[in-house]
C-alpha cells in the first residue's frame, strides 16, 4: 500500500485480526430470498452424516456397568465382538467396542471403552495409568491426522467424549483413590460421576450421599460435566439438580399396569429403571443423547484436546507467546484487552484520587492563608482605629491651643489700644 494512500485512508480500514471480517452493513430486503430454508438445508445435510459418541466406562468390578450400558442404549451390547483389544497393563484391559445405532434415519457411531480390572487392586494409581495412556493416545492420533496432507478430509474421531465413573453406593464420601482417579481423569476428559446400584439406597440416603459427594468434588476441585463447563453447555440447568446421577441397570422387564418396562423385581416390590422417582437414569440419558451430545464433542475438542495439543506443541519448542495461528487467539486478545481496560481504570482511579487529594490540600492551604490574612486585617483595622482615636485627641488639643492663642492675642491687642487712648 503506498504511503499516500495509507495517510488518506488512515483509520477507515482497521485491522480486525486474523480469521475475522470487518463489521457488515445491514440491508433491507425488498423481496424474500428464501433464507428461511437455510436451517432446513443444514439439518438435511447434517442428518446424512453419522454422529460419533465415544464413552469410557470406569469403575470397580461388580457395580453393574455392563448391564447399565445395555439399559442405556436399549440394546444387548454384550453380544457385540470387540473390533480390537489393547492390552495396556497386566491388570487393566482397555477394551473399545464399536456399534451402530439407527433411529429415525439418524446414525450414531457408538464406541464403548470398557476398563475391566480397574479397582481390583488396592493401588488404583497403577490401574489408572493405562487409562490415561489410552486417552492421550487418541489425542495423539487425532493431532497426527490434522498434520497429515489429507487434513481437510474428515478425521475419524476416536477421542473419549465422556468418562462415566461409577461410584459404589457406600453412603460415605469419596475414597482417596477415587479422588486421585477423578482428578486425573477430569483433566483429560469430561467426567460424569454416577452412583451405581441406586436401588440399594433409600431416597433419604441418596440425598445425603449426593450432598457428601458434591462437597468432596468441590473441596478437591474435581471438574465434572456439565457443572464445570457453563460456557460450553446450553439448556442443562434442570439436569444439574440431579448430579451426581443415581442410576439403575436391568436387562429384564416387568409389567407395571399395562406397560412392559425395564425394572428390577424384589420381594418387596418393583424398581423401575426409567421412573424418575426411583433413579436418575432418564436424566442421564437426556444429558448424553438428547441435550448435550454436541456439547460433549465440542468440549472435548475445544477444551481437553486443545489443552493436550498446546502442551504437546510447547514441549516441541513452540513459544508460549500469543500467536495468531492459535485457535484461542481471539479469546486471549479479548482477555488481554479486558485486563488492560481494568488496569487503565485502576490507574485512572488512582490519578483521580491523587488529584482530589492535591485539590483538598490546596484548598486547606488557601483556607489557612485566608484565615491568616483575615486575622492580619483585623489586627491592622484595630491598630488603625487606635491611631484614629489618638489623631482625633491630638486634633482637639491643637484646636484648643489655637483657640487659647487667639484669645490671648486678642486680649493683648485690646489692652494696648486702651493704653494708647
Amino acid at each position: 500500500m503506498p504511503l499516500e494512500f495509507a495517510h488518506q485512508h488512515n483509520g477507515q480500514f482497521p485491522d480486525v485480526g486474523p480469521w475475522r471480517h470487518p463489521e457488515a452493513r445491514p440491508l433491507q430486503l425488498s423481496a424474500p430470498l428464501g433464507l428461511e430454508t437455510l436451517p432446513g438445508q443444514r439439518f438435511t445435510k447434517v442428518k446424512r452424516k453419522a454422529f460419533d459418541l465415544n464413552l469410557m466406562v470406569v469403575g470397580e468390578s461388580g457395580l453393574g456397568k455392563t448391564t447399565f450400558m445395555n439399559t442405556l442404549f436399549n440394546s444387548n451390547l454384550k453380544e457385540e465382538i470387540p473390533v480390537k483389544k489393547i492390552h495396556s497393563s497386566q491388570t487393566v484391559e482397555i477394551t473399545p467396542s464399536y456399534y451402530e445405532l439407527v433411529e429415525d434415519g439418524v446414525l450414531l457411531n457408538l464406541c464403548v471403552v470398557d476398563t475391566p480390572g480397574f479397582g481390583d487392586e488396592l493401588n488404583r494409581e497403577r490401574n489408572l495409568a493405562p487409562i490415561i495412556e489410552y486417552i492421550d493416545r487418541q489425542y495423539e492420533e487425532y493431532m497426527a491426522a490434522e498434520r497429515h496432507p489429507g487434513f481437510r478430509k474428515t478425521i475419524p474421531d476416536t477421542r473419549i467424549h465422556a468418562v462415566l465413573y461409577f461410584l459404589a453406593p457406600t453412603g460415605h464420601g469419596l475414597k482417596e483413590l477415587d479422588v486421585r482417579a477423578l482428578k486425573n481423569l477430569s483433566e483429560k476428559a469430561n467426567v460424569i460421576p454416577l452412583i451405581a446400584k441406586g436401588d440399594t439406597m433409600t431416597a433419604e440416603e441418596k440425598v445425603a450421599f449426593k450432598s457428601l459427594l458434591l462437597r468432596d468434588l468441590e473441596e478437591y476441585q474435581i471438574r465434572t460435566f456439565p457443572s464445570s463447563y457453563p460456557d460450553e453447555v446450553d439448556d442443562a440447568e434442570e439436569l444439574l439438580k440431579h448430579i451426581p446421577f443415581s442410576v439403575i441397570g436391568s436387562d429384564s422387564f416387568a409389567l407395571v399396569g399395562n406397560m412392559k418396562v425395564r425394572a428390577r423385581s424384589y420381594r418387596w416390590g418393583i424398581v423401575e429403571v426409567e421412573n424418575p422417582e426411583h433413579s436418575d437414569f432418564v436424566h442421564l440419558r437426556e444429558l448424553l443423547l438428547a441435550t448435550c451430545l454436541h456439547d460433549l464433542v465440542e468440549c472435548t475438542h475445544g477444551t481437553h484436546y486443545h489443552a493436550f495439543r498446546a502442551k504437546a506443541l510447547r514441549s516441541r519448542g513452540r513459544p508460549t507467546s500469543i500467536l495468531k495461528c492459535d485457535d484461542s487467539y481471539e479469546s486471549q486478545i479479548m482477555d488481554a484487552r479486558q485486563r488492560n481496560r481494568q488496569e487503565m481504570e485502576r490507574k485512572e482511579e488512582e490519578i483521580r484520587q491523587k488529584f482530589i487529594e492535591k485539590v483538598q490540600e490546596k484548598e486547606t492551604a488557601l483556607r489557612e492563608r485566608e484565615e491568616q490574612l483575615n486575622a492580619k486585617k483585623a489586627e491592622m483595622v484595630a491598630e488603625l482605629e487606635q491611631y484614629k482615636v489618638l489623631l482625633e485627641k491630638e486634633q482637639r488639643e491643637l484646636d484648643e491651643l489655637i483657640a487659647n492663642s487667639r484669645s490671648n492675642t486678642l486680649s493683648k491687642s485690646t489692652s494696648k489700644l486702651n493704653k494708647a487712648k
